[in-house]
């Protein structure tokens, strides 16, 4: 997972052990305030041998034997992946991490088998529809009151039939 200069040579995507699960809970807290999961589910989650979930994480500073969680998104395995979360601190925004951490998202599920991957996105997150639009995936549903304050969209990315150049 190779690094990327804009966001400093020594960043770069990392498989998240259960060791992270409460910083990455917090993160996820701040990142989605109600609808975020808890550390229970985050202990669970980053246990499960049917997913991958990746990290950006700053190098730890001072005392600290953990860095600090720049960025998370999570994918389960199968045929029907499901990308679970994707979540990236303000101020690594609109630097194409969010965009790297998909791809890399999907790289991993179609080395595990994948043909489809099936996404959940907030009804008024345009930003993130247009990401996930970007990458070729199609509105193909709507889940009401999904989330404690919003609708969401459910997309769908036929793996077979996508292409980039991240698999040459």
């Amino acid at each position: 997972m190779a690094n990327q200069d804009l966001w400093g040579s020594e960043l770069k995507f990392q498989v998240i052990t259960p060791t992270y699960a409460a910083r990455v809970a917090k993160f996820d807290e701040q990142s989605f305030a109600r609808a975020s999961w808890g550390l229970a589910v985050w202990e669970q989650e980053l246990r499960r041998s049917n997913a991958t979930y990746l990290g950006l994480i700053a190098p730890a500073v001072g005392i600290s034997a953990l860095g600090t969680v720049l960025a998370v998104g999570g994918v389960s395995h199968g045929i029907e992946a499901e990308i679970s979360t994707i979540a990236v601190d303000k101020s690594m925004r609109r630097k194409g991490v969010g965009s790297a951490l998909l791809r890399e998202l999907l790289q991993i599920a179609k080395k595990q088998g994948a043909e489809e991957v099936f996404l959940e996105v907030r009804a008024k997150d345009g930003g993130a529809q247009a990401l996930y639009e970007g990458f070729g995936f199609i509105r193909v549903g709507e889940r009401k009151n999904y989330y404690p304050d919003d609708d969401a969209f459910v997309y769908r990315l036929d793996l077979l039939a996508w292409t980039d150049k991240c698999f040459d």
